[in-house]
């Protein structure tokens, strides 16, 4: 994954271009903001036909409303309702040659229940578009117009290497110099003198091929106001899960945290829930698994049960892993989410957001 530093050498050597872009949108070590306007887009009947999803992205791109619903987000606010599917398409326009743009949505979203998608997963080298993506709410939240709602990040488009290494005596393969770590280079780099990655504490994790399993507090949270606000510090309600465990119910967004403590310095930190779970219809992130350079703290998550399960006190939770990093590691991420205390489970977006009003 390109650093900022590395992302702002190709925009000047013409391989990356970003239309609109804010002021501050690559303040990041990783990634660049992404900002909705104050248009959104929605069904306008409970049916959604499948055979007419490229007509229903066209309508975003052009503006040309046929099957769509267009609606404007007031400076007051927009409640986002649940069980809608919002579309819109980002401010900033984004050219690209050599490089693979890929959209993450942000953990304080996360952990306000709204889960941000991109709505055809990775783009492709040479793309040259808006990015469409979806937006959906757990629960009624207040949205607002302009605000930063996405993280942006560049992968090289890999060419057959002219380098080949052995991995067997009949089998080659390519070589490259970036890539995910594996669990054997994790372990690794958590051994050294001066460990580049650290966990914390380990009694409980698990290390697999390319990531580790980390756990899951005892100690979870519900949001206790009828309507969210981006805006606003919501109400809370602290639930301890006994060691029988606690059950779990759609339409409610949980918050919760792992055990684990975690830090890194020249490798980029990303998190992902578990297939075990996601075959029992538990969402353990909504779309905002993406890390940065420098990271330390928990990892937080907004868990989102599509029927009802029981959670269990220090269960494997999610997994992390890990990104090699290409370019200048100028910047180390010291955001909003940067050693929040343990205590602390509602999501901080409101602090960005009212410091924008001042």
């Amino acid at each position: 994954m390109l650093t900022s530093s590395e992302i702002k050498k190709q925009m000047a050597e013409g391989n990356i271009k970003i239309e609109n872009l804010s002021s501050n949108a690559l303040s990041k070590p990783n990634s660049c903001d992404l900002r909705i306007g104050n248009v959104l887009y929605v069904f306008d009947y409970e049916i959604v036909d499948t055979k007419n999803c490229n007509k229903y992205l066209q309508e975003v791109l052009t503006d040309n409303i046929n099957k769509l619903k267009r609606i404007q987000i007031p400076e007051s606010g927009l409640v986002l309702e649940p069980h809608k599917v919002y579309l819109a398409k980002t401010v900033e326009k984004i050219y690209t040659k050599g490089y693979i743009p890929v959209m993450h949505g942000k953990t304080m979203f996360s952990l306000l229940g709204i889960s941000i998608e991109l709505t055809n997963g990775y783009k492709t080298d040479n793309f040259d578009n808006y990015l469409l993506l979806s937006i959906i709410a757990t629960k009624p939240t207040i949205i607002y117009p302009d605000i930063k709602i996405a993280n942006l990040s560049f992968f090289p488009s890999l060419k057959p290497s002219d380098k080949i290494r052995k991995i067997k005596a009949e089998k080659t393969c390519g070589l490259y110099q970036s890539g995910m770590l594996s669990g054997a280079e994790i372990q690794k780099r958590m051994q050294e003198k001066n460990p580049d990655i650290i966990i914390t504490p380990q009694d409980n994790i698990v290390i697999n091929p390319n990531s580790v399993n980390l756990t899951l507090n005892d100690t979870i949270a519900v949001y206790t106001d009828p309507v969210l606000d981006l805006k606003k510090d919501n109400a809370t309600e602290k639930i301890q899960i006994e060691e029988d465990g606690i059950w779990v119910y759609p339409d409610e967004i949980y918050l919760g945290r792992t055990n684990e403590w975690t830090e890194t310095n020249s490798v980029i930190p990303m998190m992902s829930g578990r297939s075990s779970l996601g075959r029992n219809g538990l969402h353990v992130h909504c779309s905002a698994g993406m890390g940065s350079l420098g990271y330390k703290g928990y990892w937080h998550m907004g868990i989102r049960p599509v029927k009802p399960i029981r959670l269990v006190k220090d269960m494997k939770c999610c997994q992390i892993y890990y990104l090699t990093a290409e370019g200048e590691q100028e910047t180390k991420y010291n955001g909003y989410m940067q050693n929040i205390p343990k205590e602390q489970l509602s999501s901080p977006l409101y602090l960005s957001l009212t410091k924008k009003q001042k």
